[in-house]
């Protein structure tokens, strides 16, 4: 039996997980606690996560600088886990067996009769609450785990039957190779993570190795309209179904009419007309997203039409162009976008309402932001204000001095007339005393912005409460 088919949790009495309350996860832990496993773990600090795995009955240390590892006998930790952790070394010491998120992950979905996996660069999280959404909601009974919060169901996890899985695949650490779907569901792929990849050639190495463990069918559903991807996918020569808005595609959409907040579209499958579909959240992209999500569930012998009608009232996931207030003229959106071509796509989206759109932006890591910077350069364009803040660094160390300045740099040179560089908390200051009213204002990065969003759209609920 190759490492890819073992049973990790096979004999296990009692999980215990080393930062319990990051979203990938506390979505595992709520999958062992179903399965029957004993579960506990710690985190370094009582965020809303913690207290809701508090109240779903699992044990949760706050603060990691004593062991709390008590009887368990499995130890799992993420990337996000230094190898000097002190609760890691207090596992080794006592001979617990210990393994990375993604190997107790990728054990279940590779052991299921039926798995669906989702990958690529972006749209991950989006495409997979959407797979989600779908098969809970026609009665499939899915195990389900989402890089963030389904709104339409609040929450990252769906705890169903084993034999049908569904999980949001990361590619950042290249645990992506551990994974042996049934089904691979390809969004895109372009350069990112390049802190823990030589080149964009290792990055597509990664993923060739990905594509050889499927199996049974080993179906590659993957987007027509990206280049580089589709050259990879006839490369390995698996299976494959193609959606997109290429009218190449299997599944394709084509006569699209952008709403308020939302899109219509033809449904082609395989150049005949199927249907006309509506969705409730914005963008191209996210038309790209529940093509991909229509294709991948018709191999599942649903009809194209019962999943679009779901789709229909999809909310969104959590962080993704997610409103959080939409009153008096005033929009608010909080979004993940971290990546350019991610940048692009949320503002390309907002801007299709036709209304004022300010962009408050939060570049996440210094090596994404040493790395993408030029890039950055023209991902705003389509937004009439800038406002840039400083880098969150999620634990890496700036060796190289690296500074939000160097993207303001690069929008200045490509000549958008109003951008600049705010602390946060003044940030909140100059939006409260801007003349302009109304309007859209988004709040974009992967750090803790989603934060800051929050603080704004409090002053406007408490003000409405009042």
């Amino acid at each position: 039996m190759s490492a890819i088919d073992l049973d990790l949790i096979a004999g296990v009495r009692h999980a215990y997980f080393i930062g319990i309350g990051g979203v990938g996860m506390s979505a595992l832990a709520r999958v062992l606690k179903y399965r029957g496993l004993q579960v506990s773990g710690s985190d370094s600090r009582p965020g809303a996560t913690v207290q809701e795995l508090k109240r779903d009955g699992l044990q949760v240390h706050i603060g990691q600088t004593v062991p709390a590892l008590s009887d368990a006998d499995l130890v799992i930790y993420s990337s996000a886990i230094h190898a000097s952790h002190i609760e890691l070394e207090a596992a080794r010491k006592a001979g617990i067996r210990i393994h990375h998120r993604a190997e107790i992950l990728s054990s279940l979905l590779n052991l299921a009769k039926t798995s669906i996996a989702v990958t690529g660069t972006h749209g991950k999280t989006t495409t997979s609450s959407m797979i989600s959404l779908a098969l809970s909601e026609l009665g499939k009974n899915p195990t389900c785990l989402v890089g963030g919060e389904v709104l339409n169901l609040g929450t990252n996890t769906v705890p169903g039957n084993p034999d049908l899985w569904v999980s949001e695949v990361d590619e950042s650490d290249k645990s992506h190779e551990l994974y042996a779907p049934n089904y691979a569901v390809m969004t895109n792929l372009e350069e990112d993570h390049m802190d823990n990849y030589r080149d964009f050639e290792e990055l597509k190495d990664s993923f060739r190795r990905y594509f050889s463990n499927l199996r049974n069918p080993g179906l590659l559903v993957y987007c027509e309209d990206d280049p580089v991807l589709k050259s990879l996918v006839l490369e390995s020569a698996k299976p494959r179904l193609s959606f997109g808005l290429s009218e190449q595609a299997d599944f394709s959409a084509q006569n699209i009419k952008l709403t308020d907040f939302g899109s219509e579209f033809d449904l082609y499958e395989t150049g005949f007309f199927a249907g006309r579909i509506r969705l409730s959240v914005p963008g191209f992209h996210n038309i790209t997203n529940a093509l991909g999500v229509i294709a991948v569930l018709s191999q599942l012998g649903i009809d194209p039409l019962e999943t679009a009608g779901v789709l229909a009232r999809f909310r969104g996931a959590r962080r993704r162009l997610e409103v959080k207030w939409d009153s008096d003229g005033l929009m608010v959106i909080d979004d993940y976008a971290h990546h350019p071509t991610e940048v692009r796509a949320s503002i390309r989206a907002l801007r299709s309402m036709g209304r004022r759109l300010t962009v408050i932006f939060q570049p996440h890591r210094y090596s994404r932001t040493r790395y993408f910077f030029k890039a950055f350069g023209r991902a705003f364009d389509e937004a009439d204000e800038i406002i840039l803040t400083d880098i969150y660094g999620a634990g890496e160390t700036n060796c190289e001095n690296i500074s939000v300045n160097a993207i303001y740099e690069e929008i200045l040179a490509a000549g958008h007339p109003k951008v600049q560089v705010l602390g946060k908390q003044t940030i909140l200051k100059y939006l409260a005393s801007r003349p302009e009213a109304g309007g859209v204002i988004a709040f974009l990065g992967a750090g803790d912005i989603g934060e800051l969003a929050d603080e704004f759209t409090n002053r406007f609920k408490n003000v409405t409460a009042a």
